[in-house]
């Protein structure tokens, strides 16, 4: 059918027995973790366990559960260093057990699910979680239960073993990557039909949701949140901002601090849209800018063009074997013998000292290209990178890819122009 012009599929309803709710996943069959990615992603993580001498890992974080289950379901998922992990689900176990090719044990309480991990890692074995998303009431917990000296943080190890992605993983993030190149494709057309930066955003969203964009943004940092777009025309994007990222943005009210607000669009300002697209849980990050009006002026172009070169400073320097920390430092002795535009990289106290960053299953992933990161980069990485600068009274200019890093270097995934364009 059809509402205001769009085309909605109509999914058919939720079938009730008297026994249990019938779940019709063969909607979700094409979306499901192949059992040999799960497999693989589990002896690699407890082959990491057994040289950290760890006994087993305690998982819960969303993003980790989904990697190494397959499911996204409320869960606890052990993992020893060896034998057979146990999958403790909370709810759905239904759809647990049809999303995840692992053994599924309903959840029987607090006190069995540390029995079971007591029982893994024996009398004097370490158990591992990850500490920079573990609640501090669970950690103490831990610590009462097993002591502080048994309590390994393995988070750093799964961050960095989750920064390779595998083929199947890349084909995740194309796929996301592709929303964006064909709302880039749109955008002349869809910026003068809507007045304000909100109304604009929605109109995106919209069109993202359409092509299976699941709406919620997954940040591994604690308390920061992000919508799945930023629209921003103008001096908005240079308005202080509380997310960790250099584009500035009213939002509609001080409990949304970032992204698209109320502000009108108007002519001779730009327009940047920067968008987190996502499919089957893996995002993509890619931004482009626009000019409003009929003539870019000269100073506009010469500062995007100067995001434009330094993002090709950045590619030939995104390749296996070098150090994100050096990518940083060669690119920023670069920007030193140029002349920069005012901005670079977040107006005031936006400024931001990385020049990109990991995406996958969370938006701020390894490896971080900024200063002293000693991650060696290798195929299967995949990152952000963002040359952007903000001009007062203008707004701001510079673009955002999405790349993989393969054996002879780098690939795009996003291949929308890069030039600043007039609409």
């Amino acid at each position: 059918m059809t509402i205001s012009g769009h085309d909605v599929i109509l999914l058919e309803p939720l079938r009730y027995s008297s026994e249990a709710l019938v779940i019709p996943t063969e909607r979700h069959l094409p979306y499901y973790v192949p059992k040999t990615e799960v497999e693989r992603r589990l002896a690699e993580l407890q082959a990491s366990l057994a040289r950290q001498d760890v006994a087993a890992a305690w998982i819960d974080g969303i993003a980790d559960l989904f990697y190494y289950a397959g499911s996204a379901q409320s869960a606890t998922l052990l993992v020893p260093a060896q034998g057979r992990p146990r999958y403790v689900v909370r709810m759905s176990i239904e759809r647990a057990r049809a999303e995840s090719p692992l053994a599924v044990e309903p959840f029987a309480g607090g006190r069995a699910l540390f029995a079971a991990a007591a029982e893994l890692i024996g009398a004097s074995g370490r158990l591992g979680a990850a500490f920079e998303i573990t609640p501090a009431s669970l950690y103490a917990k831990l610590v009462e239960c097993f002591g502080a000296s048994r309590v390994a943080d393995v988070g750093p190890a799964i961050r960095r073993r989750r920064a390779v992605k595998s083929a199947w993983e890349i084909e995740q993030i194309h796929r996301a990557a592709e929303q964006a190149t064909r709302i880039f494709a749109r955008m002349p057309t869809m910026a003068r039909q809507y007045e304000t930066e909100l109304e604009l955003s929605a109109a995106i969203e919209f069109e993202l949701r359409k092509m299976g964009h699941p709406g919620p943004i997954r940040l591994r940092r604690i308390g920061q949140e992000l919508a799945m777009i930023v629209v921003v025309a103008g001096d908005s994007a240079l308005y202080p901002t509380n997310f960790d990222g250099p584009v500035g943005g009213e939002g509609p009210s001080p409990a949304a601090a970032s992204g698209a607000g109320w502000k009108p669009m108007k002519d001779g300002e730009t327009l940047m849209a920067d968008m987190v697209t996502a499919h089957n849980g893996y995002h993509a990050d890619d931004a482009r800018t626009w000019f409003l009006g009929r003539e870019i002026p000269a100073a506009v172009r010469q500062a995007h063009a100067f995001c434009t070169d330094m993002l090709a400073v950045l590619e030939s320097h995104l390749k296996p074997g070098v150090a994100a920390g050096e990518v940083h430092r060669l690119t920023t002795e670069w920007v030193a013998r140029q002349s920069a535009p005012s901005g670079l990289m977040g107006f005031g106290e936006n400024q931001v000292k990385f020049f990109g960053h990991g995406v996958g299953l969370e938006l701020d992933g390894l490896p971080v290209i900024a200063a002293k990161q000693e991650f060696i980069l290798e195929p299967g990485n995949v990152i952000a990178v963002e040359p952007k600068a903000f001009l007062p009274g203008v707004g701001a200019v510079g673009v955002e890819n999405t790349y993989v890093i393969t054996p002879a270097g780098c690939e795009s995934l996003c291949p929308t122009p890069l030039e600043i364009s007039a609409i």
